[in-house]
């Protein structure tokens, strides 16, 4: 009866070694396909720059001069590479919040935000994805001193 025991711990271990294990290769899976695709991301915004007859495909960016539509692809270039690295643990809230607080110190930035915000709120299709766009919420209602109303809600006026 005592072997049937030590038998029976000892299956049970194994499994619950080889369903961590199968936990852990998943996880893994997700952040690289995570990272992979923030890479794809970063080569077709680098693209942008390097070929500015391609930015036409963003035709809410034609109001803006050449100058601003590079800073708006640099911004989102950078902000798209936080939250990547924000998913798969390598940024810590503390760093999004640090980053984020640099790039709403400036009125562009703030601007910049105002113009992206309700289309990234809208992108932010799970949990990890609407927290950091809470973080990028919160950074810039400490700089900008302003909450904002809500994405795809308006005023009536």
């Amino acid at each position: 009866m005592r072997s049937n025991r030590v038998m029976t711990a000892a299956l049970l271990t194994i499994a619950g070694t080889g369903l961590a294990h199968v936990v852990l290769s998943e996880r893994r899976h997700r952040d690289r396909t995570v990272l992979e695709s923030a890479r794809i991301h970063q080569r077709l915004l680098a693209t942008q720059v390097e070929r500015p007859g391609l930015r036409e495909i963003w035709g809410n960016l034609i109001p803006l001069d050449p100058r601003e539509r590079r800073l708006h692809v640099h911004r989102n270039a950078w902000v798209s590479a936080w939250e990547a690295l924000h998913r798969v643990g390598a940024m810590s809230d503390d760093g999004v919040h640090d980053a984020v607080g640099a790039l709403f110190a400036t009125p562009e930035g703030r601007e910049w935000w105002i113009r992206v915000r309700e289309s990234r709120a809208h992108a932010a299709s799970d949990s990890r994805g609407r927290r950091f766009h809470r973080l990028l919420e919160a950074a810039y209602q400490i700089e900008a001193g302003t909450v904002l109303p809500l994405p795809g809600l308006t005023t009536a006026g």
